[in-house]
């Protein structure tokens, strides 16, 4: 199997890939706006359905505050790294984010924890990326280069927005669909209230695969080498799972399994990863 490296890597195939996934994300995002005013209808009809959209949506985080060292130590216990302290991650960074064309280079922050896991947080104008210690040792250079490539992606993607934007629309459904039960009888209304914080949920784990695809298509264009994004993803299956294998075994459950996951099957990843990077 050839593999195209990041700024040739079957460019004309991944903009198309991820123009499908920008129209999936909109779908998904109206589809959940939708059912809040639904909702909102059920229970106070025109002006009901007016009030719970505009409680839905909810105004912007401020990332600043939400990254800054302190928040950052308090909520996970994961310190800030200074460049003198790993120069040569602190330089992949760059490099990946100067691709990514970000306004600035993300904060890099170190949890104590030997779990392989690695978190994005913020927007392109303020964001972090937190490594794990196991992460940092137990993959190799060209791995934790595709990692933080992934989460690069999510920050250019603006998926903490997206995502959070998701979750409000999803309380502000649970909320609105429980006041309207609190004086339904039983019927048609009654099951549609009591059925959309489920559908709500489904949405919001459907928007954040769909993300989670898009970050690895993003991460195609700022890494040389795709196969090495393919190994770390390998390493982590093996690391949380224990198996190597990205050929799923079937099950009559499976595609309503997907439903109730917030990330895609790691083999469904490596897949996509290896028909968008070959030729």
């Amino acid at each position: 199997m050839a593999y195209r490296c990041g700024s040739g890597a079957t460019e004309w195939g991944i903009d198309r890939h991820r123009l499908v996934h920008r129209q999936q994300s909109e779908l998904v995002i109206g589809g959940m706006v939708l059912l809040l005013a639904t909702c909102g209808w059920m229970v106070g009809g025109e002006e009901g359905a007016r009030w719970a959209v505009r409680g839905g949506t909810g105004s912007p985080d401020d990332w600043r505050a939400v990254i800054s060292p302190d928040a950052m130590y308090r909520q996970f216990g994961a310190r800030l790294i200074q460049r003198h302290e790993w120069p040569a991650l602190f330089d992949m960074l760059g490099d990946i984010s100067r691709r990514a064309r970000l306004p600035r280079i993300p904060d890099i922050y170190h949890l104590p924890d030997a779990g392989m896991n690695a978190y994005a947080l913020g927007c392109p104008e303020a964001s972090a990326i937190t490594l794990t210690e196991g992460l940092l040792r137990g993959m190799t250079r060209g791995e934790i280069a595709g990692i933080l490539a992934h989460e690069v992606g999510h920050i250019r993607n603006n998926d903490g927005w997206a995502l959070n934007l998701a979750a409000a629309l999803h309380r502000a459904t649970a909320l609105t669909a429980l006041m309207g039960l609190a004086g339904t009888p039983c019927g048609t209304t009654a099951t549609v209230l009591s059925s959309a914080p489920m559908i709500g949920q489904m949405l919001h784990m459907t928007l954040s695969r769909i993300r989670e695809f898009d970050a690895d298509a993003v991460a195609l264009h700022l890494v040389d080498d795709p196969r090495a994004l393919v190994e770390a993803l390998h390493k982590l299956e093996h690391h949380h799972g224990g198996s190597r294998s990205w050929r799923p075994e079937r099950h009559d459950d499976g595609d309503l399994l997907r439903f109730l996951r917030s990330h895609p099957e790691t083999w469904e990843r490596v897949g996509t990863l290896i028909r968008l990077a070959a030729h």
